[in-house]
């Protein structure tokens, strides 16, 4: 059974209000000694969203713990590159990363189901998962066998389908291209033709621009104006169904947070309960004005294409389940599948029939 944090005594003890994330008040740790951690993320220095969103939640965790735990955050590359942050937490010579799952595929296929999966979960959906039903047990149960525990901290909202050098118009184009995509988006682009590649967030321009690859998938409109891609490339395709959203994560080494007393890990999970909620507000908040910037930089935006959107429906459910090849996959990708479907059967009385009536 998932430990629920009891917010209600979590908040009293603290001296808290109910937390708007941009006002947090301190409160003491029970812990005679100053803890200090390291993070290391897989993300370039100070990258609009997620970036300053790790070292928002380091100052989180030092504010509310009354500075008694101290984080420090090592960017990608300043003590090891972005995709090595997994090992080196799991192995103990840092404590926290701060990454995206669908970047673990190799230790268990089963990580990218807890980041993205395509025609997927929505941010909205996929917190109800984690925090609601088994999500959280599930990626408890798949951390434990890497020696990590892992936290949801935020959520990228909406992304943009991907940056082209050259227009796509059918299936049949998407087997000319080299494109950067990663876990699942990437291997349901190869049932199609593409080639798929998957480099750190940091060398894509370059790769771009070079020719080494033909096309990017990213993240939202904010960290794509962010990136630069619009100086390289002629087209931006969206919306994008192999990664509806990306939810980001925290791993800790499990040696480290089994050895804290439960009040500091009241701590930690109401840090990364908080930011998760922050980001996503701060993503949506700024996602207009990057739109305008782009379109003022006469960026081609073009929607994906339908008989792309067709096949990739009909494809996707073989991919999902090339994903689940043990028994903890398996139940992880039932879950996983059993919250959407869920979801998807009372579709009509979720928000987007409202939204729907917006564009009247």
């Amino acid at each position: 059974m998932k430990k629920k944090i009891n917010r209600r005594s979590f908040i009293k003890k603290a001296s808290l209000p109910i937390i708007g994330a941009a006002a947090i008040a301190p409160f003491n740790v029970n812990a005679n000694t100053i803890k200090e951690l390291t993070m290391v993320t897989s993300w370039p220095k100070n990258l609009p969203g997620i970036g300053l969103g790790a070292n928002r939640l380091a100052q989180r965790i030092e504010k509310l713990s009354n500075n008694q735990i101290k984080v420090r955050v090592y960017s990608a590359g300043e003590l090891v590159p972005p995709f090595e942050v997994f090992d080196t937490v799991s192995s103990g010579t840092a404590d926290l990363y701060h990454s995206a799952e669908f970047y673990w595929g190799g230790k268990s296929r089963a990580y990218p189901f807890f980041a993205s999966v395509p025609f997927g979960m929505t941010a909205e959906e996929f917190n109800s998962w984690i925090y609601q039903s088994d999500g959280q047990e599930l990626w408890d149960e798949l951390g434990s066998n890497f020696k990590l525990k892992h936290f949801l901290v935020g959520n990228t909202g909406a992304t943009l389908f991907g940056w082209f050098k050259k227009e796509i118009n059918s299936v049949s184009d998407l087997s000319k291209i080299k494109i950067r995509s990663p876990g699942f988006g990437g291997d349901l682009l190869k049932t199609m033709g593409a080639t798929p590649v998957n480099i750190p967030g940091g060398e894509i321009l370059q790769a771009l621009a070079s020719g080494a690859i033909d096309a990017s998938d990213w993240s939202n409109p904010v960290m794509d104006l962010a990136f630069g891609f619009y100086k390289v490339t002629d087209y931006c395709y969206y919306p994008d169904f192999k990664k509806p959203t990306v939810s980001i994560s925290l791993g800790m080494n499990l040696d480290k947070w089994n050895s804290f007393d439960n009040y500091t890990k009241d701590v930690i999970e109401f840090a990364c309960q908080s930011e998760n909620q922050e980001m996503l507000s701060d993503f949506m908040f700024k996602e207009v004005k990057a739109i305008e910037k782009l379109k003022s930089l006469e960026v081609k935006f073009k929607k994906v294409p339908n008989d792309i959107v067709v096949q990739a429906s009909k494809n996707v459910n073989s991919v999902i389940d090339e994903y689940a090849d043990n028994d903890l996959g398996i139940k992880i990708r039932d879950s996983y599948m059993s919250f959407l479907n869920l979801r998807k059967g009372h579709s009509d009385f979720d928000i987007s029939n409202y939204l729907n009536y917006r564009k009247i």
